[in-house]
């Protein structure tokens, strides 16, 4: 349930809060009313779980409420643009995922600046994509290349969207492979799959909860997974540096931003929350039953993956010649 405006002084917390406000004190650093978490999409997306898993554990430790905000629009751009306008206090935090990298070159007259104007807190979650294909296309990497290399063919392959990760890493692998395709792309990721299954679609890279039940019953094959080590779901699928492209970069993460201006002591606050709940044995848990992988990375090692995936996507953009309206 979502905590409303109404909930915002400290005099109407509840006892957990309260017992947590010392140690948030001793940090350096406390809030004095409700945070605020962003998040760019409409409720009921990939994002909503991880915000409501971890949400009672870090109004507990702020000792504030935290109120989750659903501003989706422009794919993104509403939401930071709102979070740019709230005072750098440490009171508001914007939730992003691969879209703000993709966005810098994307939508450069609107985002360029984005990677100056926030600071990354924490990596939350991960999800690797899985190469797959339509029955008849391939039984293995090997048959689908070959199939996929005949002289003439142009095969099609599927994402939910111009620039989203799915899109942009199907896109680089085809150009890493020298694989001549056409992208098609949908309007979210339930027609895709039922294309890909009849065959209507040859391929896609896809989020990996999403092919788990139907690979198993037979629908499509998953050729490669696009992550370092392979997937629990799929251990006897290679990963795509296993069959020799190591440099796809492939996959779907959330993470949580603040803005720069935000006082050094409020960011490591927050970024503390934040990995005490992500490392939560029952978060965790719950999380990973929804196919996350948790990685919990800090600041530094956030803000390194996001400035690969901004040199990567762009190039990709660019060699690709991706443009949005």
């Amino acid at each position: 349930m979502v905590l409303s405006r109404r909930h915002l002084t400290l005099a109407g917390l509840s006892a957990p809060f309260l017992a947590a406000a010392p140690a948030i004190a001793q940090a350096g650093w406390r809030p004095t009313q409700a945070v605020r978490l962003v998040i760019p999409f409409a409720p009921g997306t990939a994002m909503d779980p991880v915000a409501r898993f971890v949400q009672n554990h870090i109004q507990e430790t702020l000792g504030v409420p935290l109120v989750i905000e659903n501003r989706p629009g422009a794919a993104t751009v509403v939401a930071g643009t709102d979070v740019l306008r709230a005072p750098a206090d440490g009171h508001t935090m914007f939730m992003i995922a691969n879209s703000f990298a993709a966005n810098v070159t994307l939508r450069a007259q609107r985002t360029a600046t984005w990677p100056r104007e926030f600071s990354p807190l924490v990596q939350a979650t991960f999800v690797p994509h899985v190469l797959t294909v339509a029955k008849g296309i391939g039984d293995d990497f090997k048959s689908f290349m070959d199939y996929a290399k005949t002289p003439g063919c142009e095969i099609t392959y599927g994402s939910p969207g111009v620039g989203t990760s799915l899109h942009l890493g199907a896109e680089q692998f085809s150009r890493l492979a020298g694989i001549k395709s056409v992208h098609a792309a949908y309007n979210g990721t339930a027609q895709l799959i039922l294309d890909i299954t009849a065959g209507r679609v040859q391929f896609m890279f896809a989020n990996l909860p999403d092919v788990v039940q139907p690979v198993r019953e037979g629908q499509m094959r998953a050729l490669a997974v696009a992550a370092e080590k392979r997937s629990r779901e799929f251990p006897d699928v290679p990963t795509v540096g296993e069959l020799g492209f190591p440099q796809v970069l492939s996959d779907s993460w959330f993470g949580i931003v603040v803005r720069s201006e935000t006082p050094d002591p409020a960011k490591a606050v927050l970024e503390r929350a934040w990995i005490a709940a992500l490392t939560n044995a029952d978060i965790r848990a719950r999380l990973e039953a929804l196919g996350y992988d948790v990685p919990a990375k800090p600041s530094a090692e956030f803000a390194a993956l996001i400035q690969k995936y901004i040199q990567v996507y762009a190039g990709v953009i660019k060699d690709a010649n991706i443009s949005v309206d």
